[in-house]
Parts: structure tokens; C-alpha cells; sequence
């Protein structure tokens, strides 16, 4: 009984289970959403939730603008479109009492246009929107034509969005702003506070400098341009109203040796467009090098140096003895380079130094070199001082060219600069030395090997043997120098200078041998008589000593040719007997 009992209560409790939730299961359908702007037209992928307490769902929309959330419990239910995560429309069913809903969303697209002050676009500009309610925070940059364009902002009404502000912005600086809502406006105008600042910069001579950068800055704001020309334009910088310090400073620099130099800095303010001309610290440094007779010297090497910059140019003086420096920043600031250090050089040999500084638009200085006096003594080959020799000396350097002549005790006095020099010496018309050597103060000893130099001659026969007995005739450029009988040991010359030397022997006044011989120096000649052999102190033609020989031993060869044949007979006598 008792278990028939518990059945009956469990199928019971069971029963009324099934009853009650029935009507729940059969309640759960699909709700539709339709999704569409503000001119009626489908916007697909936007974000669409269904709420309710303890309860969240969330679809996008297709491309026809629909969202389908299926199977959902009957009951009351919040539906919001969500767009940049602000809840842009919304509105409460009741389901399934409600099964489709459309939604219109409350966005807006916007235009915000920046213009200068001249109303022209500004390109590049960048754009900040925000609402009041800190919940859209949109930016981005102007075209072309000063425009940008935003979509889908949420209308002002919307809860918690409030109104709209837009600003311009160069770098962090805002140079326009305007307040205004939405869908109310969707063309906003911004009027920025944009100048243009024009900058040519020019020498103390009012002349263009080439290859300057110029520097604007405030705060942390700053811009820099090239000008290859001294021009650069600042096109659409802030007004000096908007910027930290109310006024830019104006930098222009200059590079030299990847050192860049101040050359101007000046504060200005720039509230309207500006074509400024900035006149730079810098001038012309002019050196002339004389001698100490007041003579321009030509081809000196100057190195210049100052204090940012060692040794940063080396320039060469002209025929006016002149070295000119151009656009030669100042010495005081802003450049602040201190003194100019010029140092000279003749070759490699250095001639001093001058400091001094550029202050103004031209300084001119002027370098006294001192000239040294050189004494040459020239002696001949057996170190004899030779006089009348001339002396012509070309400075390498600067081409200019001395000339001298030897006096009786073979001295020459020079007072030139010290430095390399090309030296010829001629005497008696004749070039017997040239060379390049340093001249400077002191004394130099030149031996000439070219003059009055020795020639030795002496004549052999045809294996080398000497000869005497025969007479030799020298003539030495066309004059005759000797002209008589010599004996083994030969003879002795003394060449004046580089010449031609002729040698003719003669043997009973017959012409033995001829030659010519280009003297540069000393020399020992030997004059070879090639046909003949001296023989007890007489020549003898070799052609007939050859003649001797091939007779002599012509008739040896007969004399053993019989000397075998007279043995041959007797031999044969002999057997016979």
C-alpha cells in the first residue's frame, strides 16, 4: 500500500512539473532586428545586443542590415545598436509579442575643414574630435584640400555625448577650435592661426650665403630647413600668439667639416606673414704675404685654423700675394669661434704664423716674410772656384727666377725666400749642372764634374796592346786641343765644359781610325786600331799576318805530306831487298 503511494505522488509532481513548463518551451522563438541610418537606408556590420537583467546577446548585422537572435525566451527585452561603443539607438520589446524591430541609428558623417588666415585649405593639418562626455575621440590629418572626414558620429542627444569640439593642431600646438553638435552640423570650418615666415640670409656684404639651415623654435616646438641658396620658407607655422614662449627664436647655422656654426640667432615674433632678411655674423678675412721689400709672394700655402675648426682649409696666395677668406664666421658670438690662426707654408718649409680675429665685415692683415741669403760657391772638377759662372735659379714655388754670376773666388750671393728651387749653372755658354734643392739661409758648396774635367786618351792595337809612335789630332768642339805624337801611355785632356771630342791617329800620315765621342765628364778613351798588330814596336796589318800564317802553314802541311810519302817508298824498297 505504502509504495502504491509514493507512485501515485511521484507521477503526480511529475504531471504538474510538465504543465508548467510547457508554455515556457513553446514560447521561445526568433526576434528580428532591422538595422538603418538616419535616411532609411540597411547598415550592415554594426554591433547589436539584446538585454535583459542577467541576460546579454550580440550580433552583427549582415549586409542587408538584419540580425536574427534565435530561440529567445519570452519576456521584455532591451535593444541597442552600438557604434564606437556608444549606444546609438535603442529601444525596449516585448517578446514574442514583438518579433521584429527596427532600429534607426543616430550617426552622422562630419567634414571639418581647416583654412588659414587667408581662408586658403591647409594640407596636413591634424584634427582632433571629442564629445563632452569624453566617450568619441576621433583624429586624423587634412588633405589636399584642408578636408577630413568622419563617419558615424553619434548625435549630441545620445546619452552621455553632449556636444562636439574640434581643434587643429601643428605638432602639440592647437591653432583652431570650434564647439558645435551633431547631427546639427556636419561641416565644421576651422580658421587656423597659420603664418608664413620667408628667410633669405645674406653676409655682412649683403651678398647670399649658400648651403645655411635655419632653425625655428618655441618650447618643444621647432622646424628646420635647407636652403642651398640663403633661402628657406616656413609655410603654415603657428602664429607667435599660440606657441609657448610668444616668439621664436631664429637660428641660422652653417657646416663646415660636419661642424655646423652659428652664424645668426635673433627672437622675433610672427604674428602675420613675414619675408625676413637676417644679415649673418659673418665676413671677409683678406692676408697679403710680402717679402721684406714690400714684394707680393706668389704660391704661399696658408692653413687656417680657428677654435671649433683645426686646420679646416689650406688656400694658396695669388700673384698679388693675396689669400681671401670668404664668409668667415665671427669670432664673437653667436658664432664664437675665437681667433683665426693662419698659419704659412713655402713647400714644406714653415715660414710663421699670424692670429687674429674677424669682427666685422672685411679684415685685412699682412705677413712680412723674411728673405734669406744664400752663398753658393762653385768650384771646377779639381776644386778650383770658378768665376763667370751663371747662375739661374726658379722658384718652384712661386716661378719667380734670380740669376747670378760667379766672382773671382767662385761666389754667388742670393736673398730670396727659403723653399725649393730649380738651379742651372752655365758657363762658357754652356749648361754643365742643373738640379732642384733647397735654398735657405747658409752656405752651399757646388762641385761642377763638368768642367774642367779630365780625358784621358791612349791607342791600342787590335788585342788591346798600346801603342806609341803615331800621331793623334783632338779636336774639342770644332777647336784643336792637341795635335802631335804620343807614346803607350797616351795623352791628357782638360774639357772645359760638356762637349764634342773628336780623335783622328795617323801612321805616316795615313788615317788609322776616326771617332767621335759626346763628353759629359771625365773619361778615360782608348782608340782601338782594329787591322792592326804592333809587333817589336811595329804595326803590322793583321791581314798580313793572317797571309804568313796560312802560308807557313800551307808549306808545313807539304813538308809532312812528304815526310810520310819519302817513308812510305823506302819502307817498300826495304821488303823488296
Amino acid at each position: 500500500m505504502d509504495a502504491v503511494l509514493k507512485k501515485l505522488a511521484l507521477f503526480v509532481v511529475i504531471t504538474v512539473l510538465v504543465a508548467y513548463l510547457m508554455p515556457t518551451i513553446h514560447a521561445q522563438q526568433d526576434l528580428y532586428v532591422h538595422v538603418v541610418d538616419a535616411d532609411g537606408k540597411p547598415r550592415g556590420n554594426v554591433e547589436v545586443r539584446v538585454v535583459r537583467e542577467g541576460f546579454s546577446r550580440i550580433f552583427i548585422t549582415n549586409s542587408t542590415g538584419h540580425a536574427v537572435f534565435k530561440d529567445l525566451a519570452s519576456g521584455t527585452y532591451t535593444v541597442e545598436a552600438v557604434i564606437r561603443n556608444v549606444v546609438v539607438a535603442q529601444k525596449v520589446v516585448e517578446f514574442p509579442r514583438e518579433q521584429y524591430v527596427e532600429l534607426v541609428l543616430g550617426v552622422s558623417p562630419l567634414e571639418v575643414i581647416v583654412l588659414d588666415t587667408k581662408e586658403k585649405p591647409v594640407q596636413g593639418i591634424t584634427v582632433k574630435i571629442k564629445d563632452s562626455g569624453a566617450h568619441v575621440s576621433l583624429s586624423g590629418k587634412t588633405d589636399e584640400f584642408g578636408s577630413i572626414y568622419f563617419s558615424d558620429i553619434p548625435y549630441s542627444s545620445l546619452s552621455g555625448i553632449g556636444n562636439y569640439t574640434a581643434e587643429a593642431f601643428v605638432d602639440s600646438i592647437a591653432v583652431a577650435k570650434s564647439e558645435f553638435s551633431v547631427p546639427e552640423k556636419t561641416l565644421v570650418k576651422l580658421s587656423a592661426k597659420l603664418v608664413n615666415l620667408n628667410v633669405t640670409v645674406t653676409n655682412m656684404e649683403g651678398k647670399k650665403v649658400s648651403q645655411v639651415n635655419v632653425t625655428i623654435r618655441s618650447g618643444n616646438f621647432s622646424r628646420s630647413l635647407t636652403g642651398p641658396e640663403g633661402f628657406v620658407s616656413f609655410q603654415n607655422i603657428p602664429s607667435s600668439e599660440l606657441v609657448p614662449t610668444r616668439s621664436y627664436t631664429i637660428e641660422v647655422t652653417r657646416t663646415v667639416l660636419t661642424k655646423p656654426i652659428t652664424i645668426y640667432r635673433e627672437n622675433r615674433s610672427v604674428i602675420h606673414d613675414v619675408a625676413l632678411d637676417v644679415v649673418a655674423s659673418l665676413g671677409t678675412l683678406k692676408l697679403r704675404v710680402v717679402d721684406d721689400e714690400g714684394k707680393p709672394v706668389r704660391g704661399v700655402n696658408v692653413k687656417i685654423s680657428h677654435g671649433l675648426l683645426a686646420n679646416f682649409t689650406v688656400l694658396e696666395t695669388d700673384a698679388d700675394g693675396t689669400i681671401t677668406l670668404y664668409n668667415a664666421p665671427f669670432s664673437t658670438p653667436p658664432s664664437n669661434v675665437g681667433d683665426y690662426t693662419l698659419m704659412i707654408f713655402r713647400g714644406n718649409s714653415y715660414m710663421g704664423k699670424l692670429v687674429t680675429k674677424v669682427t666685422s665685415a672685411l679684415v685685412e692683415e699682412t705677413f712680412v716674410m723674411k728673405l734669406s741669403r744664400t752663398v753658393l760657391t762653385v768650384t771646377d772638377y779639381e776644386g778650383v772656384p770658378l768665376a763667370g759662372v751663371v747662375l739661374k735659379a726658379r722658384d718652384i714655388t712661386s716661378g719667380t727666377e734670380y740669376e747670378k754670376t760667379t766672382e773671382n773666388d767662385g761666389r754667388v750671393e742670393l736673398k730670396i725666400l727659403p723653399g725649393p728651387y730649380e738651379v742651372k749653372f752655365n758657363y762658357m755658354g754652356k749648361s754643365v749642372y742643373s738640379s732642384v734643392m733647397n735654398l735657405g739661409e747658409g752656405a752651399i758648396n757646388i762641385r761642377l764634374n763638368s768642367v774642367n774635367y779630365p780625358v784621358t786618351v791612349t791607342v791600342v792595337d787590335s788585342l788591346g796592346t798600346p801603342i806609341g809612335g803615331l800621331t793623334l789630332q783632338a779636336n774639342f768642339d770644332g777647336k784643336r786641343v792637341y795635335d802631335g805624337v804620343i807614346d803607350k801611355k797616351g795623352i791628357r785632356l782638360s774639357a772645359p765644359y760638356p762637349g764634342e771630342l773628336a780623335i783622328s791617329v795617323f801612321m805616316d800620315g795615313k788615317l788609322l781610325q776616326k771617332r767621335i765621342i759626346q763628353l759629359t765628364g771625365p773619361e778615360e778613351l782608348r782608340i782601338r786600331i782594329g787591322d792592326k798588330l804592333s809587333i817589336g814596336g811595329s804595326l803590322v796589318d793583321v791581314a798580313l799576318i793572317v797571309q804568313v800564317i796560312t802560308l807557313v802553314s800551307f808549306v808545313a802541311s807539304l813538308s809532312g805530306l812528304a815526310y810520310v810519302l819519302l817513308s812510305w817508298w823506302r819502307g817498300k824498297a826495304y821488303r823488296k831487298t
